[in-house]
């Protein structure tokens, strides 16, 4: 993800929609990885999340840890 993209996920413009989305997003890889018994990077790869977003979503699955 290029840092442009990065900074609008955090900062969450368009009134909560990126968070929004990230959260969506987060709460579909987590289902994909129970329901499918399978890695994160394979949920990720299976949802069609490009590969330059996956350590963003990596990390975001971090800090709810």
């Amino acid at each position: 993800m290029d840092n442009f993209s990065k900074q609008i996920y955090e900062a969450g413009i368009n009134d909560g929609r990126a968070e929004g989305i990230s959260e969506a997003t987060i709460s579909f890889i987590k289902n994909t990885m129970l329901s499918d018994s399978c890695s994160v990077d394979q949920a990720m790869v299976k949802l069609h999340i490009p590969p330059e977003e996956h350590q963003y979503f990596k990390d975001l699955l971090a800090k709810e840890q």
